[in-house]
């Protein structure tokens, strides 16, 4: 009998330690979840897509030291090895010398990109301290030569500009490459057959053939996105 007695006993201790270990899981288990449950939305907050903000115009710098700085010094290590040919400007007759007709801004335009010769490559740059992309660069010209804030990708750029031929290319006129529908590249046409542009990495801004061995091929379209 008091055989007995012990056995119960201890099969009674071992459910009672069982369910004391199934007790603790239990809790162990609420406060986990709970623990997920309050940081759940930290982390939802954390992953939320910010909302874009729109770009304030850039404004022109007239005390840009930058620029002239890079230009001599590029010219002078490249220019004459480059195949650098400076585009003469544009000469238009007297009679039609209106700034309607004369396409002035693309003249002010082209001038002051070319002040920039020489600056570096920079993915996603968009000012002269840091260097330039394609985009960037023709996106921080329109507004420090007109105060204006354009498009900063090249297949908004030209839906924003009037189609132009090539055969009726312009100073300052935008000119798009790329393949398969898409734009890559852009430029400012300067005149000559030829246009600046940011080029790539490890390239600075420089004027390039639009029949360069590269360029030939994925030529695509050009736009005049007149300032307003």
């Amino acid at each position: 009998m008091a055989l007995g007695t012990g056995r119960c006993t201890r099969l009674t201790v071992r459910v009672i330690v069982q369910a004391a270990a199934c007790s603790v899981m239990v809790l162990a288990a609420l406060v986990l979840f709970g623990t997920a449950g309050v940081l759940s939305p930290a982390i939802a907050q954390v992953k939320a897509p910010t909302k874009s903000k729109l770009k304030p115009p850039v404004k022109a710098d007239p005390t840009d030291s930058v620029s002239d700085q890079l230009n001599a010094k590029w010219l002078q290590e490249n220019g004459a090895y480059s195949g650098f040919k400076k585009a003469e400007p544009t000469v238009v007759p007297a009679s039609y010398s209106t700034p309607a007709v004369a396409n002035d801004w693309g003249d002010r335009l082209v001038s002051r990109a070319m002040k920039y010769l020489g600056a570096p490559y920079r993915y996603g740059g968009t000012s002269p301290s840091m260097g330039f992309d394609c985009s960037g660069f023709v996106y921080y010209l329109y507004g420090a030569v007109f105060g204006q804030s354009i498009p900063r990708m090249p297949h908004d750029m030209a839906r924003e500009g009037m189609p132009v031929a090539r055969s009726d290319l312009k100073r300052g006129d935008l000119v798009f490459f790329g393949y398969r529908g898409t734009f890559t590249h852009v430029g400012i046409y300067v005149g000559n057959d030829q246009f600046v542009h940011a080029t790539h990495r490890g390239s600075p801004v420089q004027v390039t053939p639009l029949d360069g061995d590269y360029y030939r091929d994925r030529y695509m379209a050009a736009v005049r996105l007149s300032p307003r």
